[in-house]
C-alpha cells in the first residue's frame, strides 16, 4: 500500500560492498547475472527471503558460466561459480540491518572476500541457502549493482533502531589446523620420477563471529553469531 512504501526511508538500513577485482571473465558474468536478478527485490514483513529462489537455476540458459566453486574440499569448474560472494555479501548487509537469519552455512574452505564466519555459502544440487526474514514493521526494498568489479547491497526500510547504538561484527579464530603431510600416489602410467599435483593443501580453521553492541561509543554486550569450521 501507499501508506507501507511511504514507510521506506530513503537511506539504506545497511549497506555491504566486496570486491571481485581478481576474478576472470566467467565469475565476473556469473556474479552480475546473479545480482541483477536479486536487485529490486521487495521483502514484506514477516516475509522470508530465499536467495536460491532468486538465482537459480544455475544453467546456461538462465545466464551462468562455468566458473570455480568449491566441491568436497578441491576447487572445480561449475555453472555459477562465484555467486557465493554475492550471497555473502547480502548476507553481511542482513546482519548489518540485524534481520532475522534463518539459513547460513559456511564454505568448506576460507574465502578472500570477507573475514572468517562472515560468509554465507550457496549450492543448488545440495539446496545449500541463505534465507532471512523481514522482522521489521515495513517492507525491506532491496538494492543490488555491480561496479567497478566490486558488489554492492543496499537494505531500504523503516529502521527504528535508537542512532546511539551502533554494532561491529568481528571475527576471532578459535583453532587454526595445519594439513597433514602430502600424500602422494604411485601412478605405473607415467614416466619415473614425474610428479603431479592433483590437490594443493590447505590451512583449516575453526572461528566465531561476534557482534559488539555500542552504545554512545561503549562497549555494552558481545554477542556469538555464528561457529564456522
Amino acid at each position: 500500500t501507499k501508506e507501507m512504501c511511504q514507510l521506506i526511508r530513503n537511506t539504506p538500513m545497511a549497506s555491504f560492498t566486496t570486491s571481485y577485482a581478481t576474478s576472470g571473465i566467467s565469475r565476473t558474468a556469473n556474479i552480475d547475472v546473479s545480482v541483477e536478478k536479486i536487485n529490486g527485490a521487495i521483502l514484506m514483513p514477516g516475509e522470508e527471503f530465499s536467495t536460491l529462489a532468486y538465482m537459480t537455476p544455475f544453467s546456461i540458459s538462465n545466464g551462468y558460466h562455468p566458473a570455480g566453486s568449491y566441491l568436497n574440499g578441491k576447487v572445480v569448474d561449475s555453472l555459477g561459480g562465484g555467486v557465493c560472494q554475492v550471497s555473502t555479501t547480502l548476507y553481511n548487509a542482513v546482519l548489518l540491518a540485524e534481520l532475522e537469519v534463518t539459513d547460513r552455512r559456511n564454505h568448506g574452505l576460507t574465502v578472500g572476500y570477507v573475514p572468517l564466519a562472515a560468509d554465507a555459502a550457496v549450492a543448488e544440487s545440495s539446496n545449500m541457502d541463505f534465507k532471512f526474514v523481514n522482522n521489521t514493521k515495513a517492507p525491506i526494498y532491496i538494492e543490488a549493482y555491480t561496479r567497478d568489479k566490486t558488489v554492492t547491497f543496499n537494505l531500504y526500510g523503516y529502521d527504528e533502531r535508537n542512532p546511539k547504538r551502533t554494532i561491529e561484527y568481528k571475527s576471532e579464530v578459535l583453532e587454526r589446523v595445519e594439513p597433514p603431510a602430502d600424500v602422494i600416489t604411485e601412478d605405473p602410467t607415467l614416466p619415473a620420477g614425474t610428479r603431479i599435483v592433483t590437490q594443493s593443501a590447505h590451512v583449516g580453521y575453526t572461528a566465531v563471529l561476534y557482534k559488539h553492541i555500542y552504545e554512545n561509543g561503549v562497549l555494552v554486550d558481545k554477542i556469538k553469531i555464528n561457529q564456522s569450521k
